[in-house]
This record gives structure tokens, C-alpha cells and sequence, in this order.
């Protein structure tokens, strides 16, 4: 009897151990994964989940206009869904970004679609995004 009853208190701990942790997204290291989670955070405002893969602030670049993104406020910048081919951008080997082929961002009043990137910062043994462009 006190074997099934060890082994129901070790089920109860496992599962409730296992439920807790999986609460928590953990923040990923894939290039490709950090730009999805950047571009679906900003997107939908999620500033908290912007903050684990952003850096203090982002530079977005449209064209000859630059606008800053600060993880935690609006900003007059938003980016548009869909956005579509994520590719590693990389110079030397080195992970530098990600290319995007379809993104959308939208200032006031005006949406400009076209190709993108990504441009990121090594930080704390990961990246984080820095820079957003766009050229049109």
C-alpha cells in the first residue's frame, strides 16, 4: 500500500512539475525562431515577449526614413501581417540577420510592402533584434 501511495505523490509532484515549466516560453536561440517571435510579438503588441529577443531599442529603417521601436511602448511604426520567407542572413559564416521576403510596416497612414531584414546583435551567448529595414 505504501508503494502506490509513493507513487502516486512522485505522479502528482512530475506532473505538476512538467505543468509549470511548460507556463513559461522559454526564449529561443535559432535566428529563425527569434525573428518569428519578434515578428509576431510587434505585430500583435505583445511588448513583454518583444523584450526577450529585442534590444533596448530598434532601429526601423523605410526607405530614407528611420523610426525607433523601444520594446515596452507604442510606437508610431507597426509592422503589417502577413510577412512570409524568413531566411539566415549571414556574412563570413556569421549569423548577421534574417532576410524576410514579404514584410509589411505601416506608419500613419501609409503601408509599404516589400523585402526585408532583420539585422541582429549577439548578446549573452544569443541574439537579439536590432535593426528592422526595409527598401522601398
Amino acid at each position: 500500500m505504501s508503494i502506490r501511495i509513493t507513487m502516486l505523490v512522485a505522479l502528482v509532484v512530475l506532473v505538476f512539475a512538467t505543468s509549470t515549466g511548460a507556463q513559461q516560453p522559454a526564449t529561443p536561440t535559432e535566428p529563425i525562431a527569434i525573428a518569428h517571435m519578434f515578428l509576431m510579438a510587434w505585430g500583435h503588441e505583445r511588448w513583454d515577449e518583444l523584450k526577450t529577443v529585442a534590444g533596448e531599442q530598434v532601429t526601423v529603417r523605410i526607405g530614407d526614413k528611420t523610426y525607433t521601436l523601444q520594446p515596452g511602448s507604442a510606437s508610431e511604426v507597426k509592422l503589417v501581417f502577413p510577412f512570409s520567407g524568413l531566411s539566415t542572413a549571414r556574412v563570413d559564416g556569421a549569423v548577421k540577420g534574417v532576410a524576410i521576403q514579404v514584410l509589411g510596416v505601416k506608419v500613419g497612414d501609409n503601408e509599404v510592402r516589400g523585402t526585408g531584414t532583420l539585422t541582429f546583435q549577439e548578446k549573452d551567448g544569443g541574439f537579439r533584434v536590432v535593426g528592422v529595414s526595409t527598401g522601398k
